[in-house]
């Protein structure tokens, strides 16, 4: 019995501490009309400085949605960083966020003024919206005992 209770801690201290330790959710940067647009020339600029707001966090891993503008948008970061973006499927948001939330390290994800907001949702239970015309919002997810705890930063200097 002693050993199987010592399991038990062993195991619910393993699983905190495979807890991301930041979540950051942005929205892609300022883009141009259309199909699938590409950024705008001020949406490579914030890209450029969502990219060096995000360095003092040490991100290990990149997702995107699979558009233009949110890769392009984390597209300096992973140069800096010397990693690759993984693309998610902005369609299935509640299965994301499972996997988000069983990674270590801080994650950086970009997505889009309808998406952003209900995936912050899912995380911190926080109800926050972006409107159209906003694009620096950044939302800062961390977990104090598996708690979810949010700030929300501007990507605007």
């Amino acid at each position: 019995m002693r050993t199987l209770i010592l399991i038990l801690v062993f195991m619910l201290s393993f699983s905190s501490l495979a807890m991301p330790e930041s979540i950051i959710l942005v929205r892609h940067a300022e883009k141009h009309k259309g199909v699938d647009p590409s950024l705008t020339q001020q949406g490579i600029k914030r890209a450029k400085m969502i990219a060096q707001m995000m360095l003092p966090y040490e991100p290990t891993k990149l997702y995107s949605t699979n558009y233009n503008r949110t890769k392009a948008t984390l597209a300096p970061l992973a140069d800096l960083i010397d990693t690759h973006i993984s693309l998610y499927n902005p369609g299935k948001l509640n299965e994301f966020a499972s996997m988000l939330k069983q990674q270590t390290g801080t994650i950086v994800v970009a997505g889009h003024s309808n998406t952003t907001p209900v995936l912050v949702k899912i995380l911190t239970g926080r109800e926050v919206s972006i409107a159209e015309e906003e694009f620096d919002k950044v939302f800062v997810v961390t977990f104090e005992d598996e708690t979810a705890k949010l700030k929300v930063h501007s990507s605007n200097q």
